[in-house]
């Protein structure tokens, strides 16, 4: 079989993905694979054995540049086209269902289109209270494919662990057991305060090396969380490492706090022990699913409002540190 899966959007849903991309292999062992992603994504896919073909479309420019930039959009949606029609396809597989997913899926040479959302000319599936790999297990199942995956699944090159390697035994944490605290989130309101994470990060250094990881427009707000503390059991490695190499830190860590965002689905792909925190958005459809894993959320009455840059309540500020140390402890002892 030639099967086409279509998986964009942000780095920690196409991380979910992977479980569903996994299932397929799994079901159809023979099959041709061709995965499209969004380039920002494609290093989360890169050294996946699962998939045969990756093809790629650059959907936050075109998202950021339509209405400057209209005629490379045009171009660019158009080469995309081109590159899926190349081939054509038995299984048909939107696992997005986003205007500028769907619009491959039409495009798609095959008879046979599986869709997440009501979108029209294909078969749908749509139960957005299920947990997001579950939702698109159902995509799977009008394909004809049982989901068998239930937690993501990545894999990081020898290269990217030789790289991190050599950071850490440059900067003496090699060796170390690592506690590698994740603050920041895309949204404001998933943010858990950086002086808890201080606080938290001297209750931990004398268990663990802590190590600080962010994007690098967040390296000097995360200073904040080493301040006072002994230089030699933190380190801020914000802006330092690339996506596979931040992947292998992972991999290796013995603890990971993080909110609901992209460290805690590679920690739970990983099975890393891991507390995730949670403010404005349901665990219940992106929680993770390891054996090792705990999620936190104050008994504030939360809404779940989903409210990206600014919640009255504020209700991720409510998790107390010692709530975190109790979880911690627990998923340390798994």
């Amino acid at each position: 079989m030639n099967i086409l899966l279509i998986k964009q959007t942000s780095l920690g849903d196409v991380v979910h993905g992977t479980a569903a991309i996994r299932s397929v292999r799994l079901a159809r062992p023979d099959a041709r694979l061709t995965v499209l992603t969004s380039t920002t994504a494609v290093s989360v896919l890169t050294d996946n054995p699962d998939i045969d073909e990756l093809l790629t479309f650059d959907r936050y420019r075109v998202k950021s540049n339509w209405w400057r930039h209209p005629i490379w959009c045009a171009s660019h949606i158009f080469s995309t086209v081109r590159e899926v029609r190349k081939n054509q396809f038995d299984l048909a597989i939107d696992l997005q269902g986003s205007w500028k997913t769907v619009v491959f899926l039409w495009a798609a040479k095959t008879q046979k289109r599986f869709v997440k959302g009501r979108w029209l000319f294909a078969r749908r599936f749509r139960k957005p209270r299920l947990h997001a790999i579950d939702e698109m297990g159902g995509v799977l199942q009008l394909a004809g494919i049982t989901p068998l995956q239930q937690v993501p699944v990545l894999h990081v090159s020898s290269k990217s662990h030789e790289s991190l390697d050599s950071l850490l035994r440059d900067t003496g944490a090699q060796g170390q057991r690592l506690a590698v605290l994740c603050p920041m989130t895309r949204w404001p309101t998933k943010n858990w305060p950086l002086e808890r994470f201080r606080a938290l990060a001297t209750r931990l250094q004398d268990q663990f090396f802590v190590v600080i990881a962010g994007a690098s427009e967040d390296r000097e707000a995360l200073e904040a969380i080493s301040r006072d503390l002994s230089v030699d059991r933190v380190l801020n490695l914000a802006g330092r490492l690339s996506l596979n190499e931040f992947f292998a830190l992972i991999e290796r860590a013995g603890l990971v706090i993080s909110g609901d965002s992209l460290p805690m689905h590679v920690a739970s792909s990983f099975n890393r022990p891991l507390v995730g925190l949670f403010g404005p958005t349901d665990e219940g459809r992106v929680a993770p699913r390891s054996g090792r894993s705990m999620t936190l959320r104050a008994d504030n009455q939360c809404r779940r409002c989903y409210r990206r840059s600014h919640c009255v309540k504020n209700c991720i500020a409510d998790i107390r540190v010692e709530d975190v140390e109790r979880a911690i402890a627990s998923v340390l002892n798994a």
